[in-house]
């Protein structure tokens, strides 16, 4: 996917204050001054990780990510920032940054998809990282998990009251920035990456709010994912999936409303690091926790919302997905 110049030039600028040679950097990625010039100018995927990969090596910081993430400024994300600041409350917020979390063009909505769930007095934003980042993987995640820090401090006008965080990785070298940066316990090797907030925040009115700047917000981060998303056949495939994951289109089914052959859907998926069931295993999975998270839901209602006539292949497939059954799943939300 594409990424807005904007964001391109604030993230030079950025390597730039940290001592590197950014306009270098650029440059030998192929990114020209030109192309930075207009406000609807974009750069590619290619050139965007390459640049990346060359700010890594440069900077020799391995936690280069989590310091990307704290440095974001409204001016990267711009109207969908406004959407989410002008929301009733963190509640709305997240479910608008969530729905147009793809809005940017970075990672964020396709290689990496952040999901919400709440259980047991703690609000939680699970994030999934596609394996294809491959080396820009933990950069990826550190850069998505502190720039939630720093959008919720926008949104709130406050700090997040985080109180834990669960990393599917192992600890980095730089894990003593993370204790400095999220101060809350931490866990490295986890089987999910989930940071957990106090979910008393999620209904307190926005010091920001207005119903109508949503709206209007909203009306235009809609046409711009649109008009972003038209290529991107993984993110449309997902919409398509969670508008009803218990009954997902065929790849043929898909396929045909995408107005592309099955083995060309195939191919484009996979150019973009996912097979046709990973995809819709992987908003099922997300749902399922959702739906693991609200206890008015029995366990045979949540199988059946996610595609599963009976609890034994419910239970099989979360299993697989989590590692965990569903009920023991549960069990662990509920017993925090």
């Amino acid at each position: 996917m594409n990424t807005d110049a904007r964001y391109i030039v604030w993230l030079l600028d950025q390597l730039s204050s940290l001592g590197l040679d950014a306009e270098a950097l650029a440059a030998n990625n192929g990114i020209s001054p030109s192309q930075l010039e207009g406000p609807d100018q974009v750069v590619t995927a290619e050139q965007h990780q390459g640049l990346l990969r060359a700010a890594l090596a440069a900077s020799k910081n391995p936690g280069l990510g989590l310091e990307l993430g704290l440095r974001r400024s409204l001016v990267t994300l711009d109207q969908f920032a406004y959407l989410m600041m002008s929301s009733a409350n963190l509640r709305a917020a997240t479910e608008a940054g969530l729905r147009y979390q793809n809005y940017t063009g970075r990672f964020s909505g396709g290689q990496i998809i952040i999901s919400f769930s709440e259980a047991a007095n703690e609000g939680c934003y699970q994030i999934y990282a596609n394996p294809s980042l491959g080396d820009l993987r933990l950069l990826a995640i550190e850069d998505v998990l502190t720039n939630i820090l720093t959008t919720c401090r926008w949104i709130l006008g406050k700090d997040l009251p985080l109180s834990r965080l669960n990393c599917d990785y192992p600890s980095p070298p730089h894990a003593e920035r993370y204790s400095e940066i999220f101060d809350c316990p931490l866990q490295f090797d986890a089987p999910h990456t989930e940071l957990f907030f106090e979910a008393s925040i999620l209904d307190e009115p926005l010091p920001h709010s207005s119903p109508h700047s949503a709206k209007l917000y909203e009306k235009l981060c809609e046409e711009k994912s649109i008009e972003r998303n038209r290529g991107d056949v993984a993110w449309r495939l997902w919409q398509m999936v969670v508008r009803d994951p218990s009954q997902p289109p065929t790849l043929e089914a898909a396929a045909s409303e995408l107005h592309y052959s099955a083995r060309t859907l195939s191919r484009k998926l996979q150019a973009q690091g996912w097979q046709y069931q990973e995809l819709v295993d992987r908003v099922r999975e997300i749902q399922a926790r959702r739906f693991l998270s609200d206890p008015r839901l029995s366990l045979s209602e949540v199988a059946q919302k996610v595609g599963y006539a009976d609890s034994s292949g419910f239970n099989r497939a979360f299993k697989k997905w989590t590692g965990h059954t569903p009920k023991a799943y549960r069990d662990a939300l509920f017993a925090r």
